[in-house]
């Protein structure tokens, strides 16, 4: 079973409020919603408690996205710590909501190589984990695969520093747009998307094919990997071939369209995901 539903408050939704998306997303039907905090966590403690217990109320599963503005690889001593203090700060806030994934963009390579920037990121992680067990916070890290080469976070990454971390402290998020972006076209036919799979299997088992947390959107991109995206019917990779594969597979977890029309992509993968 996938839950499903879009990213941020849907876009039909006249009130746009964390609370109104919620109860949008319930009507039309979908049972998730990825809550967007992109240009930085705002939400005080006691809206976050509200939003919590709506979605609670009404079986409306919840995650958040991070800021855009961060970067663990940051040689720079002030920006390194900006980025620690939101995903901080990110965590306490999805505490309060009941959400479980902070989904964020970890950083880019810059100067680093990729073993080094592994390294690097790997120390990051531990401590942010730490910090957010300490606190008694019930969520965990979950990175994005990323859509360009220039950016941390390819599948075999994450998952890697996933399965040395631990599963319980880092869950990441396939963007099966980036995962075809990143690498100029990667996904053509369901062995393409096996191999994604594969991978989760190999690092953290059988139980992260059963909790995947998904982005799902066509993508248009160049040789420098993403560049913006689109309906899941207007680009690749092919939503219908994914589907059949994660059936295939027996996956179970979540599915978050991020495409320019979320909610109505969301419907159509809902509806897609259900036939026999």
């Amino acid at each position: 079973m996938f839950r499903i539903g879009p990213a941020g408050v849907p876009l039909r939704s006249k009130e746009r409020s964390s609370l109104a998306g919620i109860q949008v997303t319930k009507d039309l039907g979908l049972d998730a919603m990825e809550l967007e905090f992109v240009h930085g966590c705002r939400m005080k403690d006691e809206s976050a408690a509200a939003v919590g217990a709506l979605a609670k109320k009404l079986d409306v599963s919840l995650s958040c996205h991070a800021s855009y503005y961060l970067n663990l690889l940051s040689p720079n001593e002030v920006t390194l710590k900006k980025t620690v203090s939101e995903l901080e700060r990110t965590a306490e806030v999805l505490e309060w909501c009941g959400g479980k994934r902070i989904v964020f963009h970890s950083g880019f390579y810059l100067k680093m190589d990729h073993p080094s920037a592994y390294a690097a990121m790997k120390t990051e992680y531990k401590a942010l984990a730490q910090t957010i067990a300490d606190r008694g916070h019930n969520v965990v890290l979950a990175p994005e695969v990323t859509g360009k080469k220039s950016q941390f976070g390819s599948v075999e990454e994450l998952y890697g520093l996933a399965e040395e971390i631990g599963y319980d402290k880092i869950q990441p998020a396939i963007d099966w747009g980036h995962v075809h972006a990143r690498d100029n076209g990667a996904l053509n036919k369901p062995e393409d998307f096996e191999k994604v799979l594969q991978t989760v299997e190999k690092h953290v088992g059988k139980e992260g094919l059963k909790t995947l947390h998904c982005h799902v959107e066509g993508i248009h991109f160049t040789e420098k990997g993403e560049r913006n995206h689109l309906r899941i019917t207007e680009g690749p990779p092919d939503y219908k071939m994914l589907l059949k594969v994660l059936k295939d597979y027996r996956c179970a977890g979540t599915l978050i369209c991020e495409s320019p029309a979320m909610e109505d992509d969301a419907l159509i993968l809902q509806k897609e995901w259900q036939k026999s």
